[in-house]
């Protein structure tokens, strides 16, 4: 019991850090964030959001690790995104528009995340002003990573956006199958296979 309060604090705290790297926040201000997060555990390959269904949550990653993806008429599927420890996870796009996601969110490992309704975290947004100008903050950050990724594809080689995604999470190498990131950089897994052999 002790010990699950320990891991529960530190992880609360490492979300505070998160947010006074953006906007510093009073006590009052994390407390009433906080007591709206609901802890729990995710088992491998559950998805926690399904392609067609409005996301209302927005999840804090404690541990494991997420992939956000499209299923294909063929079947076939298009990653576009992986998520891991101290992250943030959701659909924004889903959040804000109140339209259902074109993308499933799925566990790629067993995984603990910390989530906040979406109804909560707009009440939040009008109760305190901090608060309302780190979800701006955030959502910001949200921009320039997709921007990024679309000029990654119209400006960048194969081989440019492969060193770009190790540069910004090696951990990829270990805890990502090939197969997703092939699929996440664009091109075929013997494609990947051939980058990797020329580093």
């Amino acid at each position: 019991m002790a010990a699950g309060l320990a891991r529960y604090l530190a992880s609360m705290e490492a979300i505070r850090q998160y947010f006074n790297q953006l906007v510093p926040l009073e006590d009052a201000e994390w407390q009433a964030f906080a007591a709206c997060l609901t802890k729990r555990t995710v088992k491998r390959k559950e998805k926690i959001l399904l392609l067609g269904q409005v996301c209302h949550e927005v999840c804090f990653i404690e541990s494991g690790s997420f992939r956000f993806f499209h299923e294909r008429e063929d079947g076939s599927e298009w990653v576009t995104a992986f998520f891991f420890a101290g992250d943030f996870v959701t659909n924004y796009r889903s959040v804000i528009t109140n339209q259902p996601s074109s993308h499933h969110i799925e566990a790629m490992q067993d995984a603990v995340i910390l989530s906040i309704q979406k109804a909560d975290l707009f009440r939040l947004y009008l109760e305190f002003h901090a608060l309302d100008r780190l979800g701006r903050r955030i959502a910001e950050g949200l921009y320039l990573t997709v921007a990024h990724r679309l000029d990654a594809f119209l400006y960048e080689s194969p081989e440019e956006r492969y060193e770009a995604l190790l540069q910004r999470n090696s951990r990829l190498l270990n805890e990502v199958p090939q197969y997703m990131i092939a699929s996440y950089l664009g091109v075929k897994p013997e494609t990947l296979s051939r980058i990797r052999a020329r580093r």
